[in-house]
């Protein structure tokens, strides 16, 4: 017997609010073969409460040209999702952002084909992580990604070209230009990744931080929307930007 959770959807809607616990509640309606000879009444009733706060999750914000899944070391929509971090928060601090940086873990789910909504965003990225900006030394970021190259645990990451050869970083390119030891670096990312979240440590390289109060959820949104408004269909692909190879590779 499968269950059918329907949860109240003020929840979801809530989220996009100010930070801090949000209270849901839901209810749980037992679904078998009684259900497949003709429409239930109960469960078309406990669903209608819902179609009010279901409304405006149903707005279209862009649309994609297939399916589009995570995959290690990057992926189509892991470089969405690092791009559009990055794009926004170039947009909400007027400042030139040299890397976008988010987990792999948050990519919950895959991209539709077709009409994408907010409904979908939600199921791809469901936590409240929010844009976190910071000013970061390139050695710390140097032994991030030395971190990333010897154990495989690379996440989305935008505005950079890295080569790895066996476990070790051989090329680190960020804006076409070698990754420098002795610079700051603008690095938009999210708080859960600042805080130590998937393991990630930038030890003592941060020097400023800003938090825009915006949760990546709706940084995705925001810049899909404008990609939606400028006519264009998402067509994700990789592009290079982490290359991985082994000696013993054929």
């Amino acid at each position: 017997m499968r269950n059918f959770i329907i949860a109240a959807l003020a929840f979801v809607l809530c989220a996009c609010g100010p930070k801090g616990y949000q209270s849901y509640t839901w209810e749980y309606h037992e679904i078998d073969s009684r259900y497949d000879s003709g429409p239930d009444t109960a469960a078309i009733a406990a669903i209608a409460k819902y179609d009010s706060s279901m409304a405006a999750l149903q707005e279209v914000v862009c649309y994609s040209k297939d399916v589009y899944a995570k995959e290690k070391p990057e992926s189509g929509l892991s470089n969405l999702m690092a791009d559009a971090l990055r794009e926004f928060a170039g947009q909400r601090t007027g400042e030139k952002i040299d890397l976008g940086l988010t987990n792999f873990g948050g990519i919950r789910t895959e991209l539709p084909k077709g009409a994408v909504r907010i409904y979908d965003i939600y199921s791809i990225s469901p936590f409240n992580n929010y844009v976190t900006v910071l000013d970061v030394k390139g050695l710390a970021l140097r032994k991030m990604f030395n971190r990333m190259a010897e154990t495989g645990g690379f996440q989305a990451l935008s505005g950079i070209k890295m080569t790895v050869a066996d476990k070790k970083l051989k090329e680190c390119l960020v804006g076409g230009k070698p990754l420098d030891d002795n610079r700051l670096y603008k690095v938009a990312t999210i708080d859960f990744l600042v805080t130590g979240g998937d393991g990630m440590d930038f030890g003592d390289g941060i020097v400023a931080s800003i938090d825009t109060g915006v949760t990546l959820r709706e940084a995705l949104i925001d810049i899909l929307r404008q990609k939606m408004a400028a006519g264009e269909v998402l067509d994700l692909r990789k592009d290079g930007r982490i290359t991985v190879t082994y000696s013993n590779d054929k």
